[in-house]
């Protein structure tokens, strides 16, 4: 059980981490969160900002993630895991992660880490595409959650991830993580890792 801080109401409120996502999960995303993110996605097309830019700055990047289609293709395979949050009778954020990743950091090049491949907090928590975000965390919580899984596989709480522009800062500035520079083989997408000794000072912060 973690704790998530509802914006509206000024409350903490208990949340579960469930794994794997399951059809709960998935429902409450084609019902809930798909219309909200195809509306603005149908409004920026209509605006002329449907762009890299006008999806970055209304928070919809991963709009075009399918997350009912991911979890079909990687039913029963070992190596990906995946994890929902839960709180208020929705799903409020969505994960997955791979286990086979290698590390590229030169000071644990090789090593096994845990390699977040997706990760999306429910529409009506992200600022900037609505007016008043509802929870608070729900990003961090599921970040934190591939960090314990890391270190529960013996990784070392080791971590990797592409990071979409518009969450950029949250893993440079907020998680510290560090950055290895565009990736051409992944949409030049910046790549950032989490070093051991980080993951250690940030679970115990």
């Amino acid at each position: 059980m973690v704790i998530l801080q509802n914006l509206i109401s000024g409350q903490e409120e208990e949340a579960e981490i469930v794994s794997p996502i399951s059809e709960e999960d998935i429902n409450c995303f084609l019902s809930d969160w798909q219309p909200v993110l195809k509306s603005k996605i149908d409004e920026l097309r209509i605006s002329g900002e449907y762009t890299s830019a006008g999806c970055r700055r209304h928070n919809v990047e991963d709009a075009h993630w399918e997350w009912p289609a991911k979890m079909i293709d990687r039913a029963g395979q070992l190596q990906w895991n995946s994890y929902a949050v839960r709180c208020g009778g929705k799903t409020q954020g969505l994960m997955f992660i791979n286990l086979l990743q290698r590390c590229r950091h030169p000071n644990q090049a090789n090593e096994h880490m845990v390699y977040i491949d997706l990760v999306s907090t429910a529409p009506w928590n992200r600022p900037r595409l609505v007016l008043e975000p509802t929870y608070k965390g729900v990003g961090l919580v599921l970040i934190t959650e591939a960090i314990l899984q890391s270190r529960d596989e013996g990784f070392g709480g080791r971590i990797g991830l592409h990071a979409l522009p518009g969450s950029e800062t949250v893993y440079r500035d907020k998680l510290r993580m560090e950055l290895l520079g565009p990736d051409p083989n992944y949409q030049n997408l910046n790549y950032f890792e989490m070093t051991e000794a980080r993951a250690i000072e940030f679970l115990g912060s």
